[in-house]
């Protein structure tokens, strides 16, 4: 039910599941994210950061968003043709936006960054520092739950709802400029 929370529902977040529950653990514990993630200022972090074995993270990231791994898990291979990257390099310019967020955005109470890298962990009210977005808490349900009447549903795929749109859509663009 919805009130037993949305978060590792969505297509997206089941296809990080295992990303997060065999693959991570890996190459990096557990509690060297936490340590990142209970970073207080941006400085601890990137000191945090440095002793993270980043290569083994990015090559297992890389891996793991890698067309192929991607088509395996329901990914049409049409959904790249709006990027203006070749679609091999998806993986790697991910990893690359990865590595400047977790470099220059302070992760502290940051929620997505959280459950990116601490997968489920990161909700888990009994595990600190816990960064669940306000909307996955119960006070957040409640508020949201008189909202509902506001949901659109619509029941065509991307290409349809954009071309039935107001708005105008080409290309996703991504920045490959981060080294």
């Amino acid at each position: 039910t919805l009130e037993d929370g949305i978060s590792w529902c969505g297509r997206l977040d089941k296809f990080f599941i295992p990303y997060h529950k065999d693959g991570l653990p890996t190459v990096v514990s557990p509690e060297a994210v936490d340590r990142f993630c209970a970073a207080e200022t941006l400085e601890e972090q990137r000191e945090v950061l440095q002793q993270l074995p980043m290569n083994d993270i990015g090559e297992l990231t890389r891996q793991y968003l890698s067309k192929k791994n991607v088509a395996k898990h329901g990914r049409s291979e049409a959904q790249y043709k709006f990027l203006d990257q070749p679609a091999d390099d998806v993986s790697t310019i991910y990893w690359k936006q990865m590595c400047r967020v977790c470099h220059d955005v302070p992760v502290k109470d940051n929620f997505y960054l959280s459950w990116f890298l601490r997968g489920s962990r990161g909700f888990d009210p009994n595990i600190k520092p816990n960064y669940a977005p306000p909307y996955l808490t119960r006070d957040g349900f409640n508020k949201l739950k008189g909202l509902v009447d506001r949901i659109e549903v619509f029941t065509c795929g991307l290409e349809d709802y954009l071309k039935n749109s107001e708005y105008t859509f080409s290309k996703v663009r991504t920045n490959s400029k981060c080294s």
